[in-house]
């Protein structure tokens, strides 16, 4: 046989047989018609390629035609067409016109007939011929009635018909002419599916010296047919996936099977019933294998109207029937089949599975599986509720399927997406929500087990199942993963930015104490990526670099990578679920840039799709929370971070949670709830197992130490220091966090009479602010640390002015406090109670309870002394000091006009809306100002007049409502 179309026959040994046998009857002077019947993609054209082919070489002639859909509405148009092909046709084209018309006139039909035979056996009498015709089920009927009454006239006419035909479409006019032909006057050649060895031996060939695992891969998912094998080689040579290595050897590139798989279906597909199709589809939703009964709920048909619609599509080798149910042929066409539908209609198709495996009672993973794919909220609730029915009814449930719940539920969600990485997210998510997190691991590590990162879209997955793993505090197991990819293969260009980011997170969450490694594999990603064009991952690399800087102490530069990061753009919320935005929100916070921190965070919300706000919610209250308190907002800060505890419980994460209760025992404290503060630090305590290494440490004992020292313990405050006091170099990060930090360790180690241990922490503060001149916050920290621990006025009065051209008001105010009793010693008691006052204010403004307090007993200390002061010297006392005994200013407003006529027309504006219940957004509005804007005014009003809360403000409102009347702003 010729070897260009037996290069592609495999598995064909039987049937090449006959076709030899039956060229040699040929030969000998005898005609025959030899016909193969096969199903769709059996290797039935390739068959017929390979015979003519063959016929060529044994010096033949031979005419071949495929018959078309078409051609069923011509008559005799396939006939006529083969018999004018090929270099030595049987008849010209004026010949075909003039027999065209004889066709269409049924009283020319023995004239026809008799032309034909004659012009065959005249062309036969030069040579042995061959007449090819594929895919005779699409013939007319005149045709087929003519082949009926030639083929026994010819029959001592040296040629061969050779012919392909398959049981598809099941009804057609032509169908018992067809049978009548081949049952008369055919030899019948049945084609099975290639056996696997075959399948391989084709692989192979197409693909060249391949490794096996590629090739059984490739086979496997064409379920034995020839054409669909073909196909596969094609589609992924198209896509670049079949590359050569250096060794001569060709390797297929990724794992998953190629785009535009319905082009391998199209030619049988186009050609089925509206209800083929619809059966198809809804067999498609309900998996690999389904039975008609369930076809039927689905599709609200009867199994009788299905029945001729599953005949149809098994005739066309879509589905095999396994004598219990029906099942699609092979992977690749039932993923070609799900692929074909609309989302919104796969997933109202899913959501309609999951309920009927509810009512069949049908294993848990394959109902998960359906609630999953359908991803509407309802049904993601009745996930959740089936995983907590599974846990309240384990007896009723195997054993086996408990433990392998996550398993099964990853494998039947690869049946529908085997790439994506969307469907095992929210499997994730649901279990998370069910309260099973070992399940959730399991799933999440058992998908990045099997994935790869080959290809573009495989690294993509890959990419963003780490992302959720480190969301989960995973980052040594993501570390694991990605360096058992790394033995594998290199990732595509495109995406070794964003893994080489990824790396440098992990690094740096995993082992914090070294920020090097993860600082030059990050330089590295900025630089690949800056290339590729990669603009998501030059903003996640250059966030990273700053954190790295930031770890090191150089606060400067952090802030500088920052900045750079911000101007590039907003972050991508998908690609790092949030990380990029917390960090530089955070960054900007320790600059004293709250307002910008503000605006960053609002785009991370504003850029988060509905699914991404689910996982980015945690971090993204632990940035409001932060910006919150670095604006002096305590009580808003409170409200995130409890808002955040309750995302972190939904989606099980350790590391959000542990993060949370530091903020709230922080805000808790400094607020004056030293009860509720502790509840926190024991909340605190019980999860320092599961968090991050480093961070839950340092944040419990820092918290921890605030709280003992504001109980009246520095001793026992010291000691929960006593791992940062060791190594306060590996804590830089930590301590340049708020430039409240480092002061307010100077004043613990004073109080416990620690003077070494405040004398290196103030060591650490001037080091950091000489490294950083330009960083308020660390130059404010560092003059406050230093005259803290002196006893010095004058570093206390910088610190104050440093700090009020900043946006810290509680760093402000501890500094203002700290300045007052230093002054107050070195007997300026004027001076000191004018800083305890304005201290006040801004504790009060910012809901520092515990600060407010201790200035209020220091206020009263102050005035008694200047009270007496005046008695004794006949000085009058400080101007509107009230008398120690005399009750807040800000509890009586009549007695505070001169506080009320310190407000500017603007504050005054934006107070009196505000008393009217008006929010910061809806005063914005209606002043025609930014948010902003009204934020500062009304801060700024609350530490003039001494209050907190918005009822103290509208009772001033309405003490001195006709004092300073200022018009209401119109917008022009």
């Amino acid at each position: 046989m010729p070897r260009s179309g037996h290069q592609r026959l495999v598995g064909r040994d039987r049937e090449l047989a006959v076709l030899r046998s039956a060229f040699e009857a040929t030969a000998a002077g005898r005609g025959a018609f030899l016909v193969f019947h096969g199903q769709f993609g059996s290797g039935k054209s390739l068959l017929l390629h390979t015979a003519a082919e063959e016929a060529e070489r044994r010096g033949m002639a031979v005419s071949s035609a495929r018959v078309a859909r078409l051609d069923r509405h011509s008559a005799m148009a396939p006939l006529l067409a083969v018999l004018r092909a090929g270099p030595r046709p049987v008849i010209n084209p004026v010949q075909a016109e003039s027999l065209a018309a004889l066709a269409d006139r049924p009283t020319h039909w023995g004239r026809l007939i008799d032309l034909l035979r004659r012009l065959i056996e005249q062309r036969a009498a030069h040579s042995p011929m061959v007449i090819v015709l594929d895919d005779l089920q699409w013939a007319d009927e005149l045709t087929v009635a003519a082949l009926e009454t030639l083929l026994p006239r010819l029959a001592d006419a040296p040629a061969l018909w050779l012919a392909s035909y398959a049981d598809f479409p099941v009804a057609r006019p032509a169908r018992g002419a067809l049978d009548r032909l081949l049952t008369s006057h055919a030899e019948v050649v049945r084609l099975s599916p290639v056996d696997e060895a075959a399948a391989a031996e084709l692989g192979a060939r197409l693909l060249g010296c391949a490794r096996p695992e590629d090739v059984r891969r490739l086979t496997s998912a064409a379920g034995g047919s020839p054409f669909l094998v073909d196909c596969l080689v094609q589609l992924l040579r198209e896509e670049g996936r079949v590359r050569s290595e250096e060794d001569g050897t060709v390797r297929v590139v990724g794992r998953h099977l190629p785009a535009g798989l319905g082009r391998a279906t199209a030619p049988v597909v186009s050609g089925l019933s509206q209800q083929t199709h619809d059966l198809l589809q809804v067999g498609a939703v309900l998996g690999r294998q389904f039975s008609l009964r369930q076809a039927a709920a689905l599709t609200g048909r009867s199994t009788m109207e299905l029945a001729t619609a599953a005949q149809e599509a098994a005739a066309a080798g879509l589905l095999e029937d396994d004598g219990v149910a029906f099942r699609h042929r092979s992977p690749l066409v039932h993923l070609a089949v799900y692929g074909s539908l609309l989302g919104p209609v796969r997933r109202a198709l899913h959501s309609e599975a999951a309920r009927l495996c509810v009512s069949e009672g049908r294993p848990c993973p394959e109902t998960l599986a359906h609630l999953i794919l359908a991803g509407a909220e309802e049904d993601l609730e009745e996930g959740v509720a089936r995983l907590k029915w599974l846990e309240r009814n384990d007896e009723s449930v195997p054993t086996r399927e408990q433990e392998e719940l996550a398993r099964a539920l990853l494998e039947r969600l690869r049946l529908y997406e085997p790439l994506s990485a969307a469907p095992v997210t929210t499997a994730v998510q649901l279990f998370l929500t069910a309260g099973r997190t070992a399940e959730a691991r399991h799933l999440l590590d058992a998908a990045l087990a099997a994935a790869g990162w080959e290809t573009e879209a495989e690294a993509e997955a890959f990419a963003e199942l780490l992302e959720v793993l480190l969301q989960l505090s995973g980052a040594r197991h993501a570390l694991r993963h990605l360096r058992r990819a790394r033995k594998g293969a290199r990732p595509p260009v495109s995406h070794q930015a964003w893994l080489m980011v990824l790396e440098a997170r992990c690094l740096l969450a995993y082992s914090a104490g070294d920020p090097g490694r993860a600082a030059a594999l990050s330089w590295t990603a900025v630089s690949l990526a800056r290339r590729a064009g990669d603009q998501a991952s030059v903003v996640l690399g250059t966030a990273v670099l700053s954190l790295c800087a930031r770890h090191t102490g150089d606060i400067a530069e952090s802030l500088r990578l920052a900045g750079e990061a911000v101007a590039h753009g907003p972050v991508d919320t998908q690609r790092s679920l949030g990380w990029g935005s917390l960090w530089l929100s955070l960054t900007l916070c320790l600059a004293g840039r709250p307002l910008d921190a503000a605006e960053v965070l609002e785009a991370w919300r504003d850029g988060a799709g509905a699914g991404d706000r689910v996982w980015t919610a945690p971090r993204w209250h632990i940035a409001k929370s932060l910006q919150l308190w670095h604006s002096g907002r305590l009580e808003e800060a409170a409200r995130e971070a409890h808002a955040g505890l309750e995302a972190s419980a939904r989606l099980a994460d350790p590391a959000a949670r542990t993060f949370l209760l530091g903020v709230l025992a922080l805000v808790t404290t400094v607020r004056g709830d030293l009860e509720t503060a502790a509840g926190h630090v024991a909340a605190l305590s019980s999860t320092a197992h599961t968090a991050l290494p480093g961070l839950t440490g340092t944040l419990y004992a820092f918290v921890t130490a605030l709280r003992l020292d504001a109980a009246g313990d520095p001793g026992s405050a010291m000691r929960q220091l006593g791992t940062v006091w060791s190594a306060l170099d590996l804590h830089l990060w930590f301590l340049t966090a708020d430039p409240m930090i480092l002061p307010h360790m100077v004043r613990i180690a004073l109080r416990a009479g620690a003077g070494e241990r405040a004398a290196e922490a103030v060591a650490v503060a001037r080091r950091l602010a000489r490294r950083n001149p330009g960083v308020t916050p660390l130059v404010g920290a560092a003059l406050h640390a230093h005259g803290l621990y002196r006893g010095l006025a004058a570093p206390l009065h910088r610190a104050v002015r440093v700090f009020r051209t900043g946006s810290h008001p509680l760093a402000l105010a501890s500094a203002l406090e700290d300045a007052a009793a230093v002054t107050q010693a070195q007997g300026d008691l004027v001076r000191a109670t004018e800083m305890l006052q304005e201290a006040q204010r801004v504790y009060v403004a910012s809901g520092a309870g515990l600060g407010a307090e201790r200035v209020r007993r220091r206020l009263r200390s102050a005035q008694g002394r200047i009270s007496e002061a005046a008695a004794t010297d006949g000085v009058q006392a400080l101007p509107g000091s009230p008398a120690p005994a005399a009750r807040p200013a800000a509890q009586d407003p009549a007695h505070t006009s001169a506080d009320w006529d310190s407000l500017t027309p603007s504050e005054i504006r934006v107070v009196r809306l505000v008393a009217e219940g008006l929010t910061n957004r809806e005063t914005a509005q209606r002043l025609a100002v930014s948010a902003h804007t009204v934020d500062s005014h009304l801060r700024r009003a609350f530490a003039k007049l001494g209050v907190s809360r918005r009822v103290e403000l509208a009772r001033y409102v309405l003490a001195h409502g006709t004092s300073g009347q200022v018009p209401a702003h119109s917008p022009k």
